[in-house]
């Protein structure tokens, strides 16, 4: 379980589970492999995000620049401008799309939702700019995460 802050209202959601981790681990070696990671960037898991000032969230992933982890230790709260949710069956989808306007007011670029059920990711851009990607269609995080850019079968490879 995870727990977000919502204008005053304490919501309780899924929080990737253990048969999940595979997508991890295949994001994290993609996220290795660019050079972002090169200097120092993060791709960090259910780091605690201010939406705004009454809306705490903890997506899946972040992506984070150690420009940002500086201003954390100087106290401030950088929004990252990557983030990716892992979608479950027991996401509410209201939940979930009033979520995508809030990640994109506060400064959110690109947004990663991931279905591990169908194996499929859907980026956007911005609220109304959509792309979906399945089997060998190129998911990308660029311009904010150079180089981050992988098949979408890619994602959802199970180690053996």
């Amino acid at each position: 379980m995870k727990y977000e802050f919502n204008k005053g209202i304490i919501e309780k959601t899924e929080a990737m589970k253990f048969k999940e981790q595979y997508i991890t681990l295949n994001l994290r070696r993609f996220f290795k492999k660019t050079p972002a990671f090169q200097a120092d960037n993060m791709l960090e898991q259910e780091l605690e995000v201010w939406t705004s000032a009454n809306q705490l969230r903890k997506p899946d992933f972040s992506y984070i620049t150690v420009e940002q982890v500086a201003a954390g230790a100087r106290g401030e709260e950088p929004s990252p401008e990557f983030v990716i949710e892992v979608i479950s069956k027991t996401d509410s989808i209201i939940i979930v799309k009033n979520k995508v306007r809030e990640y994109f007011k506060a400064g959110v670029k690109i947004l990663w939702h991931i279905f591990p059920d169908s194996e499929t990711v859907e980026i956007y851009r911005s609220p109304e700019d959509i792309e979906v990607c399945s089997g060998d269609k190129i998911c990308s995080a660029e311009p904010v995460v150079e180089g981050f850019k992988l098949k979408a079968k890619d994602v959802f490879v199970k180690p053996e």
